[in-house]
């Protein structure tokens, strides 16, 4: 809804880079015009059905950009916060980068979020030892019970499984491409996000 009038809004372009494309809204009932004299707010469906007191909220943004810093991120996160009418929310981190690059990332969102916040990166690539302090697996393997590969190729690249897991980067070997995920690798954070709403009594 835009204002008063319920319609779709779409977007004519090819993907998310076409910059040729526009935004359309086309109104579900036929109507007389409405002019829009001041900044207005876009009410989605799914936010007017889904926002309300007893709805739990799960964030999972920013690996795609659109923010000048990690306070500016924070920001964008708090005002979601803010905007959401129910209590219980758990925010996911970025799962891509290492651990020294996503360090200062990390620990920010640690302090703005506290428990709430989940690192993806940090639990997907924590890594298993064995008796001599070799790496044989991460938490990200071990949960869905495969073996690490000592090599995975992604898109031409060949990637050493034990040098990412030793990096804090999350192995190429539990990803469909080079940020996203496997259905058992979307299962485990699946998992993950259920144990950390049951430890916040969330559910």
């Amino acid at each position: 809804m835009i204002g008063d009038v319920e319609g779709t809004l779409a977007w004519t372009g090819s993907n998310y880079a076409d910059t040729t494309g526009t935004w359309t809204f086309t109104r579900s009932e036929a109507g007389e015009a409405v002019e829009i004299t001041r900044p207005t707010a876009i009410h989605t469906n799914f936010d007017r059905i889904h926002n309300g007191k007893d709805a739990i909220m799960v964030i999972f943004m920013g690996q795609n950009g659109g923010y000048s810093d990690v306070d500016d991120l924070i920001n964008m996160h708090r005002l979601m916060i803010d905007h959401f009418k129910g209590k219980e929310y758990i925010i996911l981190g970025l799962s891509s980068g290492t651990a020294s690059s996503r360090a200062s990332y990390e620990a920010a969102m640690q302090e703005a979020f506290g428990r709430r916040f989940i690192s993806l990166r940090e639990y997907l690539s924590t890594a298993l030892y064995d008796e001599d302090g070799n790496i044989i697996s991460c938490y990200g393997l071990d949960d869905q019970d495969l073996e690490m590969e000592e090599t995975h190729t992604y898109n031409g690249t060949e990637y050493v499984t034990v040098d990412e897991i030793a990096a804090g980067t999350v192995p190429h070997q539990i990803l469909s491409d080079s940020v996203h995920y496997t259905s058992g690798t979307k299962t485990v954070i699946g998992n993950l996000i259920y144990k950390k709403m049951v430890e916040l009594g969330i559910l």
